[in-house]
């Protein structure tokens, strides 16, 4: 009996089993094609007909224009089935890419599952790790048990040794790995995870990444520590030591970009790209900035703080050429220099390396004030080269990028800090030209506010009397431009006459007497100048120039601004009176130069 009965369930098994594989084929073959297969109706032929006639076996059908056809009924089947003549299926090769681009995309979902389970998993291995450290070490370091361990020259300074890991651990155990585990299923809600704490993430690792030297020399200067880190290291059964650990968060870090590359890359075109893609740029904004301040980390011998120069924006090694007023000499080797550019000034740099160490420092050199700089974006002789140039091209600086890509980034943005602080002058411009139309005579001194990129406040002052404003009122439309609160006076400008830089913008060289400012010789109307860069008019007030082109000015305005003449073009407007230079002065500049080097020949 118990051989009929397995015999009965081996029977069940199977017939399910065909159940099963006829559900599945059939399944397959409801399948729609994309497009519907086109059917070919064979051409109307007399049948052959056996000798005893079967004229039961042709019908007759009758379309919609009433003609008749012919059509032997064997074929019905056949045709209505999709079944070619030849016994091939009637699937199309369409049919099948279809079915080869699901399986495709199938396997990019499969392997987007494990990229996401990678990403929870290693973030719950990377908190742990962190717990461990905090417990292991820094609990340790002030628990009675192993204080007879740690030295006194150790004694108190956690935060040096470990910075803000504590900060770290409580973000990601309490935050971020519980916003991973409510949104992993959804791949565009951990995307947005990572969106809406960027801030978050470059608060807390460039706090921790600039405390790596210090906690760094704090364990090499410490030679008894060994006793204490042995021990505490020992206890948590680790294999590495805690230089090791310490190193996690800057792995995880540079870990999240390369994950979201290939969550990109696995995923379908979609919102769900989109996400991801903006994730991604986060996190890459976010480690750039990281690396931008470990390299800041390094600089020494700079006179001030290097907080009140604003928010850094590039670094990059460059070969520099200097040519100063200061020293005619022209420097034919170039000195290899390492830029930053922050918000207020450009900082050079001369990268150096202590002998042991694999890390590198930065020996301040010199540095020039945003607000004081021109732009000169293409150099004859190498495509990679610009320059920055002071009032006058009093300081010269030929940069050479170590690659066009570079160039054209670090030109871009330094063009864009120029522009926001022109947009802002533009600004206050409006504001001094309201109270210089008041009736009372008045000196006004302001400074001009920090706002959208934190740039240099510059002190704006202008002696407007009653008798200026009234001619001020009367100048035509087209002049009231960036510089509308600067319409000249019958004397060519409106500065007084104690005040011989008038409205210009300040200089460090001004007690030169090569380096006088560009406003104190030759700025009445009539004067000729040459332009020493090409300048890009921003208004219908204001002209363009081209480097070389011969000006007119025609008025001086307030903060550096000149109503102009293009000769080539005749076109008048507003300019920055620092891209000009006198044509005399250019000329006995060229020939002091030239005897000057005559004489060192």
């Amino acid at each position: 009996m118990s051989s009929f009965g397995f015999g009965v369930l081996q029977r069940i098994d199977d017939v399910s089993l065909m159940c099963d594989k006829r559900i599945a084929s059939l399944k397959k073959l409801a399948l729609k094609p994309p497009r519907p297969v086109q059917q070919v109706t064979p051409e109307p032929a007399v049948p052959l007909q056996p000798p005893g006639g079967a004229p039961h076996l042709l019908r007759r059908k009758q379309n919609k224009t009433g003609i008749h056809e012919l059509r032997p009924r064997s074929m019905d089947g056949v045709i209505d089935s999709g079944v070619s003549l030849n016994g091939d299926s009637g699937s199309s090769p369409d049919n099948g890419e279809h079915l080869q681009n699901q399986q495709d995309a199938e396997a990019r979902k499969l392997k987007q599952g494990h990229v996401l389970s990678e990403l929870l998993e290693t973030e719950r291995i990377y908190v742990n790790e962190m717990s461990s450290i905090l417990k292991g070490y820094f609990d340790q370091m002030q628990s009675d048990e192993l204080m007879h361990l740690v030295p006194a020259s150790l004694q108190g300074k956690e935060e040096i040794l470990f910075g803000n890991l504590h900060e770290l651990y409580t973000f990601h155990n309490e935050v971020f790995l519980k916003d991973l585990e409510n949104c992993i299923s959804t791949t565009e809600l951990v995307a947005l995870c990572f969106v809406q704490r960027r801030d978050t993430f470059y608060r807390l690792y460039s706090f921790y990444c600039q405390n790596i030297p210090r906690s760094d020399r704090l364990r090499e200067t410490l030679v008894d520590t060994h006793l204490f880190l042995q021990e505490c290291q020992k206890r948590l059964g680790h294999k590495l030591p805690l230089a090791a650990y310490l190193l996690k968060p800057v792995q995880r870090i540079t870990k999240y970009q390369l994950l979201l590359k290939d969550l990109l890359r696995f995923s379908d075109s979609g919102s769900c790209t989109k996400e991801l893609q903006k994730a991604l740029d986060c996190m890459l904004i976010v480690l750039k900035c990281v690396n931008d301040s470990m390299h800041q980390v390094a600089i020494t011998g700079f006179p001030t703080d290097l907080a009140q120069q604003g928010e850094l924006l590039l670094q990059d090694s460059f070969q520099v050429w200097t040519e100063s007023k200061k020293d005619i000499r022209l420097r034919i080797k170039p000195q290899q220099r390492h830029i930053f550019l922050y918000q207020k000034s450009l900082l050079f740099c001369k990268q150096t390396s202590k002998a042991g160490h694999n890390k590198s420092t930065y020996q301040f050199k010199h540095h020039v004030k945003m607000s004081q700089i021109g732009l000169t974006e293409s150099v004859r002789g190498d495509t990679k080269r610009f320059e920055v140039w002071l009032q006058g091209r009093q300081e010269v600086h030929t940069m050479q990028a170590p690659s066009l890509e570079v160039k054209n980034k670090w030109v871009a943005e330094i063009k864009r800090v120029l522009l926001n602080q022109l947009e802002e002058l533009k600004g206050e411009k409006i504001k001094q030209y309201g109270l210089n139309h008041r009736g009372l005579k008045q000196t006004t001194s302001w400074d001009t506010p920090n706002i959208i990129l934190g740039t240099p406040s510059r002190n704006i002052s202008c002696d407007a009397s009653s008798e200026s404003s009234n001619r001020n009122s009367n100048c035509s439309s087209e002049e009231n431009g960036p510089a509308a609160a600067a319409c000249a006076n019958s004397s060519g400008g409106i500065a007084d006459r104690d005040h011989p830089e008038g409205c210009g913008w300040s200089s460090d060289y001004s007690n030169s007497e090569d380096e006088i400012s560009v406003n104190e010789d030759n700025s009445t109307p009539g004067s000729k100048f040459i332009a020493l860069a090409d300048y890009t008019a921003m208004g219908h007030s204001e002209v363009s120039m081209r480097e070389g082109e011969a000006i007119e000015l025609l008025k001086v305005g307030c903060a550096g601004w000149w109503y102009v003449r293009v000769l080539d073009t005749n076109a008048e407007g507003w300019t920055p009176g620092a891209y000009l230079e006198s044509i005399n002065r250019k000329s006995s500049r060229s020939s002091s130069c030239n005897q000057e080097r005559i004489i060192q020949k």
